[in-house]
């Protein structure tokens, strides 16, 4: 009897703290629905999206199992950014919102930072690595992404993991001059990934 009450509780706990997370889920997407509503025609427009309503879908599935600021607030621009008049075909969008829930933050803020490395850092207030040498484009991480500095292994496997997602044209090991330390790394892909779960950029 014991055994069964404290299953009864555990189960019932778990599923107040999912249904809290939904609720937080749906209200912060209601703000940005509010305003993309206006843009496409009202919102019976967006409910008969099948292409809006599957990425809805998918990204709440998503919501339920991590707690992550930075994924959430990926998977909200996903979701606002699918109905955008340049947004990628349906196929896409179901790999990068496939990608965005395997992924973590750390991949996500990596990802950013090659596509467009002077903004980042200017974003950021984060002054631009500097080197007198040839060096490696690791430097341009522990710089950009203090949280990962002498964390090398780690973040050559995020890194990797990138590189398999077709999302990066090279590794970070090579040498090269240091003006390359702050190039564009990311593929086509790569930058349709940022600008798919990237805010949208006001009219």
């Amino acid at each position: 009897m014991f055994g069964n009450a404290m299953a009864v509780t555990f189960v019932t706990a778990i599923g107040w703290r999912l249904e809290e997370r939904r609720e937080k889920w749906f209200t912060e997407l209601a703000e940005g629905v509010e305003k993309l509503r206006e843009r496409v025609g009202g919102l019976e427009a967006l409910t008969d999206n099948d292409l809006f309503v599957d990425t809805v879908v998918t990204a709440t599935r998503t919501v339920e199992h991590t707690h992550q600021a930075e994924k959430i607030a990926a998977l909200r621009n996903a979701v606002l950014n699918s109905v955008a008049p340049d947004a990628p075909d349906a196929d896409t969008q179901a790999i990068i919102l496939d990608l965005i829930d395997r992924f973590t933050p750390s991949h996500l803020r990596l990802v950013t930072l090659w596509d467009d490395p002077p903004a980042w850092f200017a974003s950021h207030g984060i002054p631009q690595p500097q080197a007198a040498f040839v060096t490696s484009r690791t430097v341009t991480v522990e710089a950009g992404l203090p949280e990962m500095r002498g964390r090398k292994d780690f973040y050559m496997l995020v890194a990797s993991e990138l590189n398999s997602a077709g999302m990066l044209t090279a590794d970070l090991t090579g040498m090269l001059q240091p003006p390359s330390l702050m190039s564009r790394l990311t593929t086509d892909f790569g930058r349709q990934f940022v600008r798919f779960i990237s805010p949208a950029k006001e009219d």
